[in-house]
């Protein structure tokens, strides 16, 4: 693979990435002299690595593709977005992954690696590598690990089963071996030399990974997860122990969001406004995350609703008021022509880009905009799941989960969850039916299953962790989302070509083209290990199995449920709060 056999020689001027509330506040830059690559001492390379993992998995992976698998974005135009890919796309992602990332990571490892002065960056270097190839292998399925970053002239791919063996083992090697006495980072951009922080990032993220692969690999998932769940005081299980990089002022720092849809003007359609399902849900259950986490929009979409006349509670009027957040479909209005829905029933005919919302603009849209890879939050939610699974746990998994929407509360500052904890479809062993889409075709209701009621919080608190939201729908099936009804170029049954009418989210995506080229007989290999198709469709081995919905036999209907009564049902209820209205009759 003659990609990854490239040995940059080049001057990087690196960003030193900055954790929220856990790194030095101080950005700096390391210079890697080009004749002494090999020779740099970990401090040198190690930031590096991070920014880039950052503006890959976190900015471009992200918000081309990641955001929109997800459903968390809806309505962005281009191939990948719209569950497609160009060849240029993967190639870069590819070619990012494995020699900007991995092979300077690698560096740290081979050469400090036996050296007690270092024990402790070698493991950090461990930490980090797992996590990048944990985006890898469920992104593409199998890849090259045990050979990929030598100097081999073709480099065979390893199964997913046998990426996981290895990334697991790293992380409880890490978790194991790490101590706050030893050596440390003098500049570690992400939890500014705290060992006990980085133990605890290792035991987190194995868990992640284990119950990522519950379903595909569950004997190799429950030996993990228990191991982990002995020592969960060891985990990230406050938001001062979060994984949250940063990104920087200085301009060749700035977020990938910003420098691609603020800082220059972009079309409404490159805009990753809110999915339309996403807001769907937090309104629903009047979820106060739903103004921590996402922009009102500019010119608010008007609605008309029945509500009672003020001071009546029998008296119904007609009432025109403008809601403040609405999210956009994926495939904006498209829709198939076998519902035979009549187009003047669309309350969406006349709404402009700005009717729509956005992602907060402080948190996810800033020069410094931040990127969570773990949270307290989720590492709760997710021994929630581990208790339910009986494979380890001191509470209750009613107790786990409410500390992890607690987390995910405090996280964001918002207050109102002893409240939220209480509504139908939140509270443990109640249920919701939830309001309808726009199409009528999917609801934001929460059944009584434990489970259903920890997969939605996860997708709650995972917002703009595009990655790990699209893994969580893929492995468990929990979150009921619509499918694209504009793809680019892609049938569902799992070839390629344009023409289809709608395409779900994908199972995985293609390899590079370019491996066809520089390593064919392992990716053909590679292939063959997938059940020979490398498709979209193609299920990775840690997907759970399942049966698409026949979207054009469903019974649609346009419909105002999931914006009607925003603010109540009473014109007095609009009173109270400030709105703006109009009675029309």
């Amino acid at each position: 693979m003659k990609i990854i056999q490239k040995i940059y020689k080049t001057l990087f001027t690196l960003g030193i990435i900055l954790l929220m509330g856990s790194c030095t506040e101080d950005f700096e830059e390391t210079n890697l002299d080009p004749n002494s690559f090999n020779f740099s001492s970990p401090e040198n390379i190690f930031p590096g690595v991070v920014f880039r993992t950052l503006d890959l998995v976190g900015g471009d992976m992200n918000a081309n593709m990641f955001m929109n698998y997800a459903s968390y974005t809806g309505g962005k135009g281009g191939q990948i977005p719209r569950f497609y890919f160009t060849d240029n796309a993967l190639n870069s992602y590819w070619s990012r992954f494995y020699v900007d990332i991995l092979k300077n990571n690698q560096e740290i490892i081979d050469n400090f690696s036996g050296k007690p002065a270092f024990a402790n960056r070698v493991l950090i270097a461990k930490v980090w590598k797992s996590y990048v190839y944990s985006v890898m292998v469920s992104t593409f399925g199998g890849v090259p690990l045990d050979k990929a970053l030598s100097t081999d002239t073709k480099v065979p791919y390893n199964t997913e089963e046998e990426v996981y063996v290895g990334i697991l083992n790293m992380l409880k090697e890490a978790g194991d071996g790490l101590n706050t006495t030893g050596d440390k980072l003098g500049v570690d951009p992400v939890y500014n030399g705290d060992n006990a922080k980085w133990k605890k990032f290792a035991n987190s993220l194995r868990l992640k990974i284990a119950l990522r692969i519950s379903t595909g690999f569950p004997a190799l998932a429950e030996l993990h997860t228990r191991e982990v769940m002995a020592k969960e005081n060891d985990m990230i299980n406050t938001n001062s122990d979060n994984c949250t990089l940063k990104w920087g002022l200085s301009q060749e720092n700035w977020s990938f969001n910003y420098r691609t849809f603020v800082f220059v003007t972009v079309q409404g359609g490159i805009y990753p406004y809110t999915n339309h399902h996403f807001i769907l849900n937090l309104k629903t259950y009047e979820d106060p995350r739903l103004k921590a986490l996402i922009e009102p929009a500019n010119k608010p979409l008007i609605i008309r609703d029945q509500l009672f006349a003020s001071g009546s509670t029998t008296t119904q009027v007609t009432v025109e008021y403008a809601i403040p957040y609405y999210g956009k479909l994926l495939g904006n209005n498209a829709r198939l022509t076998s519902w035979d829905l009549n187009p003047n029933d669309n309350i969406l005919n006349n709404a402009t880009e700005e009717a729509y919302s956005g992602p907060k603009k402080d948190l996810f849209m800033s020069q410094d905009a931040s990127y969570n890879l773990v949270t307290a939050a989720e590492v709760n939610l997710m021994k929630a799941e581990a208790k339910l699974k009986n494979w380890g746990g001191v509470k209750t998994a009613e107790a786990y989960y409410y500390d992890g929407i607690e987390a995910s509360f405090l996280q964001y500052k918002v207050s109102g969850f002893a409240t939220y904890k209480e509504r139908d479809g939140i509270k443990w062993g109640t249920s919701s039916v939830g309001k309808r889409d726009i199409f009528g075709i999917t609801n934001s209701g929460i059944s009584a299953d434990p489970m259903d009621k920890i997969v939605r919080q996860l997708w709650f608190a995972l917002y703009n962790q595009g990655h790990d939201a699209w893994c969580l729908q893929r492995r468990t099936r929990g979150l009921n989302q619509a499918p694209h009804f504009a793809p680019d170029g892609y049938i569902s049954g799992g070839g390629l070509g344009a023409g289809n009418a709608y395409a779900e989210a994908p199972e995985r995506m293609l390899y590079p083209p370019i491996e066809k080229s520089v390593n064919l007989q392992a990716y053909n290999n590679a292939v063959a290990q997938l059940g020979g198709a490398d498709w979209f469709s193609t299920p990775l081995k840690m997907n759970k199995p399942y049966t698409p919905t026949k979207w054009e036999d469903v019974d649609a209907q346009f419909n105002q449920e999931f914006a009607s009564y925003w603010y109540g049902y009473s014109v007095d209820d609009l009173i109270a709060a400030g709105v703006p209205y109009k009675i029309i009759k």
